[in-house]
């Protein structure tokens, strides 16, 4: 059904301005609490971190988005090993909330998925590794949701382009009940102490410009790649549970 809202007449001719009509509010929906969020860079050596950051979005009133991205570089010192990480954790606190009476339960969809690049170098020692990363929904010591990616790394020349999916998970939760989702992710990139030039080994998870060119060789491995979607993204997402 669309509803009419005006009739405007020009130049003699008639025009029927129309609209849909919004959409129903979702029946149950996520309000945002209290939270958390530390990034911790480490640098040792010849060594660069970038990015750097926790996303939470809220796209619609039942769907929330966690994005974590970043990036550690490592290169060869003449005096000691490089080290390059980046440590992500984030709490956030949150509700599910019913906005139709006749719902009680909600079930919880819970996705994951990481893309990024991680880069060595045949003459070099290097290594580079991304996660694990992980979230777990629970509601004090009850653990109702826990979605893992597996880490992925890379030493001796090899090169790995990411571009992985976990879920989606489902689990039925209460509504009016606050719940806590805790969200780790990691990157590092290593360098052993050489006297000799050597390319750096990165793990690279978060958008340009967070890796200056200058760390990576001109010969790139993945040279032109699109990274707007680099990083750790976790979306929730919830709905009525049908045995209502």
């Amino acid at each position: 059904m669309k509803k009419l809202l005006a009739i405007i007449s020009a130049a003699g001719l008639a025009f029927v301005v129309a609209a849909a009509e919004p959409a129903p509010a979702p029946a149950v929906t996520i309000t945002l609490g209290a939270r958390h969020g530390h990034v911790v860079p480490c640098r040792q050596g010849f060594a660069h971190t970038g990015g750097g950051n926790i996303d939470v979005s809220q796209p619609s009133p039942d769907t929330i988005v966690v994005t974590m991205s970043g990036v550690a570089v490592a290169g060869a010192h003449p005096c000691k090993d490089s080290v390059a990480s980046l440590q992500f954790d984030l709490d956030q606190c949150l509700d599910v909330v019913a906005t139709d009476a006749k719902v009680h339960r909600a079930k919880l969809i819970m996705e994951g998925r990481v893309i990024g690049l991680l880069r060595s170098h045949r003459h070099g020692k290097g290594t580079a590794q991304q996660g694990p990363g992980s979230a777990v929904i629970s509601s004090g010591a009850v653990m109702f949701a826990n979605l893992n990616v597996p880490a992925h790394s890379v030493a001796c020349g090899d090169n790995l382009s990411l571009n992985c999916r976990e879920g989606p998970i489902e689990r039925t939760m209460m509504t009016g009940v606050r719940y806590n989702m805790r969200q780790t992710f990691s990157l590092t990139a290593s360098h052993p102490a050489s006297i000799w030039p050597c390319k750096a080994a990165s793990a690279e998870f978060a958008p340009d410009p967070a890796l200056d060119p200058l760390w990576i060789s001109h010969w790139e491995p993945f040279h032109g790649a699109s990274k707007k979607d680099f990083g750790f993204q976790v979306t929730l997402r919830v709905v009525p549970d049908n045995g209502n």
